[in-house]
């Protein structure tokens, strides 16, 4: 049974996971030094970009990865017979990744039909024809193309599914749990040091991305071997924690490979956690609220939401290194704060699609 204070834990943490994700994704003003971090030191602006490196590489590569987590923790703990489990995530996991992609291609379509009246002669610039598409377009619609799955490209190029690759993902990781759950139990090791080999050296599986497989089967792990995440990180202190994001901030630099952060990262929200807990219980009951708006926030800020915003910003605010802080902090809370009001409003006024969209939750 999970305990009590690693549910309430898990719950403070999910609003808040969603909004990094919103920062990790707003990064068109780093994404010059996250291809290559040793150019922000060339830059005369050098201040603020270490400053934007610091903060995503030690609180914005968290999110996606304890999410797979934290469902394979609970998933473990629960223990539904398979055809349960099948079941209850076709409603929470494939029902909103058909259902977003369909909004978005009938709002396309929709958009379509007022410019062929208003604007016939700017149409074609405005969205693809959808009755052109192939069934192989289709297929990438609402899955992805698998042709940029195979060349390494985790997150799709196909706008209508780029930021669902996360519950697509999960979804085949739930389908393969029986086999994912007998290695972790029979072939603790062996399945743990391909783990390992897989994160450190990034080698991607075919089917899901590799933080995906990694993450979710450290979750049974955990789940498996009673293990708790949480003490493990209440055990380290600030102290420690510093020494330990400053070297992994170190090594990203030198061999701009980000695992090493991504685990500094988890360890700092599994341990900021009880300090939620613990402090202002108006704070502890908003998150709790907030939680379950926190797949919505996810679902609804790509692939046209955080775009729009970014554009109108570029548009009317000069860039440098004053601008890009702002743009980057300041545009990423408008954005949480803008996608949570419509998840309120939404599920305020329209229920039946909120349930819907947000998968049951």
């Amino acid at each position: 049974m999970l305990p009590e204070e690693t549910s309430k834990r898990i719950t403070v943490l999910r609003f808040i996971l969603s909004c990094m994700v919103i920062v990790f994704h707003n990064n068109k003003t780093i994404l010059p030094i996250l291809s290559d971090p040793a150019l922000s030191f060339a830059q005369p602006a050098v201040w603020s970009h270490i400053l934007q490196l610091i903060f995503h590489f030690t609180f914005a590569l968290a999110p996606v990865p304890l999410f797979f987590a934290f469902s394979a923790y609970i998933q473990y703990d629960k223990d539904y017979a398979y055809p349960v489990l099948l079941k209850k995530r076709v409603s929470s996991i494939l029902v909103p990744l058909f259902s977003w992609p369909a909004l978005i291609i009938g709002g396309r379509i929709l958009i379509k039909f007022v410019c062929i009246k208003l604007f016939p002669d700017k149409v074609s610039s405005v969205l693809p024809y959808v009755d052109e598409w192939s069934a192989k377009d289709w297929l990438a619609a609402f899955f992805g193309n698998y042709d940029d799955v195979l060349s390494g490209n985790n997150y799709l190029c196909e706008p209508f599914v780029m930021p669902f690759y996360f519950i697509r993902d999960l979804f085949i990781l739930v389908v393969l749990s029986p086999l994912i759950k007998k290695l972790v139990q029979k072939a603790p090791l062996a399945y743990g040091l391909v783990l390992a080999y897989m994160y450190f050296t990034n080698l991607r599986p075919v089917i899901v991305c590799v933080n995906a497989i990694i993450f979710y089967s450290l979750g049974f792990y955990f789940a498996c071997y009673n293990l708790d995440a949480f003490k493990l990180a209440d055990s380290v202190s600030w102290k420690k924690f510093a020494v330990l994001a400053v070297a992994s901030f170190v090594f990203v630099m030198l061999t701009r490979n980000t695992s090493f952060c991504a685990i500094v990262s988890c360890l700092f929200y599994l341990k900021i956690s009880r300090n939620l807990l613990s402090g202002n219980e108006k704070l502890v009951h908003a998150l709790e609220y907030l939680s379950g708006f926190s797949f919505f926030l996810y679902a609804i800020h790509m692939p046209y939401f955080l775009p729009a915003f970014t554009k109108v910003w570029f548009g009317h605010v000069s860039q440098n290194c004053f601008t890009d802080l702002a743009e980057y902090f300041i545009l990423s809370v408008i954005i949480c704060v803008c996608g949570t009001l419509i998840g309120i409003l939404c599920r305020r006024f329209i229920p039946k699609l909120f349930f819907v969209l947000n998968g049951g939750r």
